[in-house]
């Protein structure tokens, strides 16, 4: 299976309606400081035009190049794929630039200080593919145009019971990922594309993910919209209750926007635990994953998958001039 980081494939025609989300302004988060407008009947997806209508995405950089997106959860915290960071050794190689719609432009920018890794990352099968990364300092909300978004507003998930984001429903996925099925060069420009949720019994989908408790499906039947690479990390967001929940973080697929061949997602929805108590800790441990502090050493989780069969060393340094308090 081959792994893509998410694009979104816009071509700026065929286009019919439009649709329009107003967000609650007084919400705590999923809302930024314009509405949204999301073209309905086009092919691929579309530029967002309007700057401030996402104000959690951050293009996640390594080297200084866009790499993946990333969701601003607090101030200080974004969620992003695992499989955009889990080679890193140096997070000094990390950054993020928020308050943007265009790469070529300098935001908020922010380097890495902490790195957790979900404990049970299975790089072959995407799954578990989710990481909180710690920014060096919190951005401003106050006096930008910067947002958080909400995680899903359900709780003790159980995919058995019911699925979210409900099958069939409309999702919005946003990136700079690349806009040709074999493109190599992210879009300058920040694209958003609207695509529904696939219910974990279809076909097409059983037989491109792994593991339908921790991932989704998401696209169209008769394809031609999709994310793809580049855009792996970034939020599929679903609108609710005049706010916005991040249903999924971009993860991989075969073919970006064909036929019968769905893009996966991690089901944020199963991660909650995950990501309130890495949240409420911002701390090395055993049980949550594998944490990297910003002079590039490793502290490792001690609970490892089987699937990897890796032997990790771990080496304990101390900088105080690095460690941060948690908030």
């Amino acid at each position: 299976m081959k792994s893509f980081f998410l694009v979104l494939m816009f071509i700026t025609w065929d286009v019919t309606t439009s649709t329009e989300y107003t967000c609650d302004r007084h919400a705590a988060c999923g809302c930024s400081k314009r509405s949204t407008i999301v073209l309905s009947k086009i092919i691929g997806g579309e530029p967002v035009n309007a700057s401030h209508t996402w104000g959690w995405i951050g293009s996640l950089r390594r080297d200084g190049y866009h790499q993946c997106g990333a969701s601003l959860l607090t101030p200080q915290h974004v969620i992003t794929a695992a499989h955009c960071v889990n080679d890193i050794i140096l997070l000094s190689r990390l950054s993020l630039n928020f308050g943007i719609t265009n790469l070529s432009y300098i935001g908020q920018l922010r380097n890495v200080s902490r790195m957790y890794i979900h404990p049970e990352y299975n790089a072959a099968a995407y799954l578990n593919d989710i990481a909180i990364l710690r920014l060096d300092e919190p951005l401003n909300l106050m006096y930008s145009n910067l947002s958080t978004i909400c995680l899903p507003a359900v709780k003790d998930y159980n995919v058995s019971e019911s699925e979210y984001p409900p099958a069939n429903v409309e999702l919005v996925a946003i990136g700079w990922g690349v806009t040709e099925a074999l493109g190599s060069i992210p879009s300058q420009i920040l694209r958003q594309v609207t695509v529904q949720a696939i219910s974990r019994t279809d076909s097409n989908c059983q037989s491109t993910i792994y593991n339908d408790s921790v991932q989704f499906c998401a696209g169209l039947p008769e394809g031609g919209k999709d994310t793809c690479r580049g855009d792996s990390g970034g939020p599929l967001m679903l609108f609710k209750n005049r706010r916005w929940e991040l249903a999924g973080i971009t993860s991989y697929g075969e073919i970006c926007a064909a036929e019968g061949i769905p893009g996966v997602y991690t089901r944020v929805a199963y991660f909650q635990s995950f990501i309130t108590e890495t949240l409420r800790s911002d701390v090395a441990s055993a049980s949550k994953g594998k944490q990297l502090d910003a002079d590039g050493k490793t502290n490792s989780s001690i609970k490892m998958s089987c699937a990897k069969m890796i032997i990790h060393f771990i080496i304990f340094y101390v900088s105080f001039s690095v460690v941060k308090t948690v908030f």
